[in-house]
């Protein structure tokens, strides 16, 4: 029997108003030797650590890629006054050292980079410094490709580093003059591409973590030794309480001062092996894609595949499962569907799903449709509605989510300031 096809009645999109298709259904039960297959758990110490992790985050995926320019100033202090517990974002490093906030494997995408330096499109950030890449224009696609979403102020946003995102998290922003242009610390000749940062006057208290992916090791030698040194320069590795920031009066307790602060994610086996090494007692996330390239953490969609994924996970204490979600408009394969979410809760890992971009997606994971529509963030107490064979459960569903809207999410789970995306924008000054 394929694994791989739906629990039609418990796992599919329900028909209408979260009615289920009685005639469709399989009877849970059948997949049930899932149940038996040996599986690792994380040691006592690991849990701790798991804990560390506030429950239902929404963690906002690239800042935004829907509001606000991926990953720009602009989408990360967006994330943080809408209400975000975390601030996603990709890691690279440039040809000088520094770390820096970015998704794509080169520029062309979301920059300028064609007219700036031509003949470079297709060359990684690591072919570049800081100051050359402060040369770009990391907003102006946005307009373009967002066409509805476009604001002039998204214009000449700025490629950010790992540091402007930590001070963003602390309530800070860039600097700029009075023709809005951002700010050189120590301009001059030999300006290393900086930016002066400042209290951010339109900061609304929110202090999220930050949760961010490493790329392939053979991208970035020594990405993570470097991460552990940059973090306990900045006081974000709680391996270091010599140098941890503390909370000023009146943050105490928000996710950006808690042990919680800085989560690690890697789609790269090689990574996580080199972070566990690095940065120790830090939680992590195993991010899963189905792919057949042997660079991904799971090569087949088989139950034996992914107990070996779990099983690796356990070994090198990830926390965290990061499995990918099905439906509109990413339409990826669907590696969170009960029985799976059972398997990684059995591991003692969390599951944070990626990524959500509708409301139908967040019902669904959050397991809506096996209690008659009905949300946990509504009624706490809520009650199956129907006769299943098998347990619904808890462990059959999410812990939290990477979103590119975060607005949605925080409506869904009944948080927030109760205002729109574009209310923010405004606020902000975008």
């Amino acid at each position: 029997m394929s694994l791989n096809k739906a629990l039609v009645g418990a796992l599919a999109v329900l028909c209408l108003g979260f009615v289920a298709c009685e005639d469709d259904t399989k009877d849970y039960n059948e997949y049930n030797y899932y149940e038996d297959i040996e599986l690792g758990e994380l040691s006592a110490e690991a849990k701790q650590v798991r804990d560390y992790v506030m429950d239902d985050a929404i963690i906002a995926h690239r800042g935004s890629t829907f509001w606000a320019p991926e990953e720009t100033e602009a989408a990360f202090r967006w994330a943080r006054n809408m209400g975000a517990d975390y601030l996603e974002l990709d890691l690279q490093r440039t040809e000088d050292g520094f770390l820096l906030a970015l998704h794509d494997g080169n520029l062309r995408r979301t920059s300028n980079i064609e007219s700036v330096f031509p003949g470079s499109e297709d060359l990684p950030v690591s072919a570049f410094t800081l100051a050359e890449l402060r040369e770009l224009d990391a907003g102006s696609w946005f307009n373009e490709d967002e066409p509805e979403n476009a604001r002039s102020s998204f214009e000449n946003q700025k490629i950010c580093t790992l540091e402007e995102v930590l001070m963003i998290a602390q309530g800070y922003r860039i600097k700029r003059d009075s023709d809005g242009n951002p700010v050189k610390l120590n301009d001059g000749a030999d300006w290393k591409g900086l930016y002066e940062m400042e209290l951010d006057p339109l900061d609304n208290g929110n202090r999220p973590g930050i949760y961010a992916e490493t790329k392939e090791p053979y991208l970035f030698g020594g990405m993570e030794d470097d991460l552990a040194e940059f973090l306990t320069e900045q006081g974000w590795n709680i391996n270091s309480p010599g140098t941890l920031l503390e909370a000023p009066s009146g943050d105490e307790g928000k996710v950006a001062y808690t042990n919680g602060r800085f989560i690690l994610q890697s789609f790269s086996r090689e990574s996580i092996v080199k972070l566990e090494t690095a940065l120790p007692g830090i939680p992590k996330c195993m991010l899963l894609w189905l792919s057949e390239s042997s660079g991904y953490v799971r090569p087949s969609n088989t139950l034996e595949s992914l107990a070996e994924f779990i099983n690796f996970s356990v070994e090198y204490n990830c926390h965290i499962a990061g499995p990918s979600i099905a439906g509109s408009p990413n339409y990826y394969d669907d590696l969170t569907e009960p029985w799976m979410n059972e398997m990684y809760h059995r591991a003692g890992m969390i599951v944070h799903a990626y990524s959500f971009d509708t409301e139908d997606q967040l019902r669904k994971y959050n397991g809506d449709y096996y209690y008659g529509g009905v949300s946990r963030f509504d009624d706490p107490d809520r009650e199956v509605v129907g006769d299943y064979s098998y347990d619904v459960n808890e462990n059959m569903f999410i812990d939290g989510g990477f979103t590119n809207l975060t607005d949605l999410s925080l409506e869904y789970y009944g948080r927030g300031a109760n205002k729109t995306a574009q209310e923010v924008l405004d606020e902000l000054g975008y």
